[in-house]
């Protein structure tokens, strides 16, 4: 993923144009070579990283460390190189060393070459000034045999005048191989990216959506816990319960540890038990909700979420357990959107925030999602909801017209 920013930016600067290619995954196989031009401007890249490093002094790389002593341990390594408390290694320019033979091969949609010390090289070079900000999100991971591949949603606004943004699904697929000595390395690393070159060609060159790219809270208030805590009030308990006695594992394969993704499905109990609620309890679970906020200054909050919902963009109240508002994050994540995210769990003001978006909305339940100023309602209902809207074909355009998606 650097090296497709490096280029291309080089590319700007040269005045090089790739040949479009058909819309598919592009990634290096044989008899399909990358035009002269495109060639060209990775060599250019790889020769500007070295330059940079030359006037400043080389950048600081991984630490050394020795080769994993088995599969796991090798894909464990891995992870953390994408895990990391800094961020990926494709954009700290740090990584795991040890877990790549020196011969290792590196493949991207350009070219190929062998050889870990190039690599970690570049990756260090052309790890900064290139990119002003970033979202990375893990899309899927999966060990076959002695594969490992790995997939993740990666957002990337360059610091060009127009601010471009560029994203897209982005995997690697890691080979390893046993070595005499009992060490297990990866001797090819494999890029793909699931955009055609002409597209990412025409990213580069548009002017980047506004908003954060971060799914950061729009709020600055975390100065006390809020009242609404860390679980749901009532499915809360009862998952712990169920995870305590086993009914329910700890967290599910992709690391989720909020209530049960499957909740969230259109046609799952708990979706048709909350339609059930909101279409003849809504008066009670408004006031419940106003009871556990207690005493607050309305008019204060009224105004906090007016300036949120009035930036226009898409935003979306939040609770980080809750399986609708993941399942929602995870369809705007699929279209490449940018959107702003208020976690009402982790603010001082959660509750009010969800008692006061209940009045304005008629809805207490999240997410509650609102498109350049609009509420849409939640995940699969509501005003008609995010699931529903992209059903009808009516999302991406409306995500478009708010500037989320170019």
């Amino acid at each position: 993923m650097m090296r497709f920013v490096a280029v291309f930016l080089v590319t700007t600067v040269a005045a090089f144009a790739p040949t479009p290619a058909p819309r598919h995954k592009i990634i290096q196989h044989a008899g399909d070579e990358p035009t002269l031009a495109t060639k060209g401007a990775w060599f250019a890249a790889e020769l500007a990283g070295k330059a940079k490093a030359a006037l400043q002094g080389a950048p600081e790389r991984g630490p050394t460390t020795a080769p994993p002593r088995s599969v796991s341990e090798a894909v464990d390594r891995i992870k953390l190189d994408y895990e990391g408390p800094e961020g990926p290694y494709f954009l700290t320019g740090k990584m795991d060393a040890g877990c790549y033979d020196v011969d290792c091969e590196f493949a991207d949609p350009f070219v190929s070459f062998n050889g870990r010390e190039r690599f970690e090289s570049n990756l260090a070079n052309l790890a900064g000034g290139f990119i002003t900000e970033s979202s990375v999100r893990p899309l899927s991971s999966s060990l076959e045999g002695m594969s490992y591949r790995t997939k993740l949603l990666v957002k990337l606004r360059l610091a060009l005048p127009w601010s471009p943004v560029l994203a897209w699904p982005w995997g690697v697929e890691h080979v390893l191989e046993e070595r005499d000595d009992g060490t297990v390395v990866v001797t090819r690393h494999l890029e793909s990216w699931d955009v055609s070159a002409g597209e990412g060609v025409r990213q580069l060159f548009r002017s980047g959506p506004t908003g954060a790219l971060t799914k950061a809270s729009s709020s600055p208030s975390k100065a006390a816990p809020s009242k609404l805590g860390t679980k749901d009030p009532i499915a809360g308990p009862l998952v712990a319960a169920a995870r305590s006695v086993g009914l329910l594992p700890e967290q599910e394969a992709d690391g989720w540890a909020g209530e049960p993704s499957e909740w969230a499905e259109a046609d799952s109990f708990t979706q048709k038990l909350s339609a059930f609620t909101q279409n003849y309890l809504s008066g009670f679970k408004q006031f419940v909700a106003e009871q556990v906020a207690g005493e607050f200054d309305a008019a204060a909050v009224d105004t906090a979420i007016e300036s949120e919902v009035s930036r226009g963009g898409v935003l979306m109240y939040s609770f980080t357990s809750c399986p609708f508002c993941k399942k929602a994050k995870e369809l705007l994540d699929e279209k490449g959107a940018l959107y702003t995210v208020v976690e009402l769990d982790e603010i001082a003001d959660g509750a009010a925030r969800r008692a006061r978006l209940g009045a304005r909305t008629g809805r207490t339940s999240v997410p509650a999602i609102f498109i350049d100023g609009s509420y849409i309602g939640g995940l699969n209902d509501g005003s008609p909801g995010l699931a529903p809207l992209d059903a009808a074909g009516e999302l991406v355009p409306r995500l478009k017209g708010a500037g989320a998606l170019r």
